[in-house]
């Protein structure tokens, strides 16, 4: 177990401390924004992920320094991984939610992106922008009927929900 918890302290820890100097967070791909806060796909962020395993590592890592027995050194790295890992992705999501990203949103008005996702209902949708040289997904909503695909413009904002309407291109 050693160099199992070494392992993803190592690897962990030095994806995290990229993900935290670049600042941006991915979902992997999975339609997270129409779940529920105790679905657990909605938890689920490459940054949590990595936190997860980082802390997993040390707390293993911790646990063996402190002369654990093999399950207490396990139930001591989940815990510690658990802990870290569902903060992370609960202030992430809580960021995004209210809207305090680190990218400035007024600069996001007028710019294009491609929805990823339709808004249905009162559900946003997620449209992909370009931004600062990063592609980085964000909430929207629309009085156009949208399609996965469509291209958009960026009119508004709030509460971390861009505002958009379908665009043509002219």
């Amino acid at each position: 177990m050693l160099t199992l918890y070494t392992l993803c302290a190592v690897v962990g820890g030095a994806l995290l401390l990229i993900s935290l100097l670049g600042g941006h967070d991915h979902d992997l791909g999975l339609n997270t924004d129409h779940l529920e806060a105790g679905d657990i796909a909605s938890w689920l962020s490459l940054r949590a992920l990595v936190s997860f395993a980082a802390f997993f590592g040390l707390g293993g890592l911790l646990a063996i320094w402190l002369r654990l027995s093999g399950p207490g050194q396990l139930l001591f790295a989940l815990v510690a991984g658990l802990s870290v890992g569902g903060f992370t992705a609960w202030a992430f999501r809580l960021a995004r939610l209210r809207g305090e990203t680190a990218t400035r949103v007024g600069s996001l008005t007028g710019r294009t992106g491609r929805v990823l996702v339709s808004p249905r209902g009162a559900a946003p949708g997620k449209a992909l922008l370009t931004v600062a040289g990063q592609r980085e997904e964000w909430l929207v909503q629309s009085a156009d009927p949208l399609s996965p695909g469509d291209r958009v413009l960026v009119i508004a904002q709030e509460r971390g929900v861009l505002d958009v309407r379908l665009w043509d291109g002219q």
